[in-house]
């Protein structure tokens, strides 16, 4: 084994991925304080970005793709208005999630409650290994939630959130969070024992 100044440190994939962390952070840093600024092309580049997880979190939320496609427009309007407000340019993403999240909750709220199978959702055709009975059961429980109920559940296991993530795009406490995952959980559990 080779000790000369070009070997490889048995960290140096670490280390690599560490920079290439820091240069995704700052680079998205950098185009959070242009937008701050005024650049709309900035804020495209973010959106860009980014545009898909808001998607999908107010589509798992929502369970409906026009829906979906609504809140998500809503969000980036509202991220683009408040942007100005936004202290912390590396706290972007945990700050458009609770934006998402909050615009998923409010359309909810206003629309009437609709019944979207999650057998006829992408998700579930990609996961081919649970039974299309089983994905209708637990569809069934999850729309008999609150909207509340599914936004912390969506946030944890569809999302794969952390529970401090969980609380940030909530907009809540950690110790919030975590006892509203929890009580989801139970009522999760209850609405699938109910359904027949």
């Amino acid at each position: 084994m080779s000790t000369g100044p070009y070997t490889e440190s048995p960290n140096a994939g670490n280390e690599w991925a560490r920079i290439v962390r820091l240069d995704t952070q700052m680079n998205e840093e950098t185009l959070v304080a242009e937008a701050r600024a005024g650049s709309v092309e900035a804020f495209s580049r973010l959106i860009d970005r980014d545009g898909a997880v808001c998607y999908r979190l107010c589509f798992a939320i929502l369970r409906s793709h026009a829906d979906a496609q609504d809140a998500a427009q809503a969000t980036f309007v509202k991220a683009w208005r408040q942007l100005p407000s936004l202290r912390d340019v590396s706290a972007w993403s945990d700050w458009l999630r609770r934006i998402a999240v909050r615009t998923a909750i409010d359309t909810a709220r206003h629309n009437r409650p609709r019944m979207v199978w999650l057998a006829d959702s992408d998700a579930a055709q990609a996961d081919p290994s649970v039974a299309l009975a089983d994905r209708m059961e637990l569809e069934a429980a999850f729309v008999r939630l609150s909207t509340d109920d599914r936004a912390v559940l969506t946030l944890r296991f569809y999302l794969d959130l952390e529970l401090p993530q969980v609380a940030a795009a909530l907009g809540v406490p950690l110790g919030t969070a975590k006892s509203r995952l929890h009580r989801a959980l139970q009522r999760l559990r209850i609405a699938l024992e109910a359904v027949p």
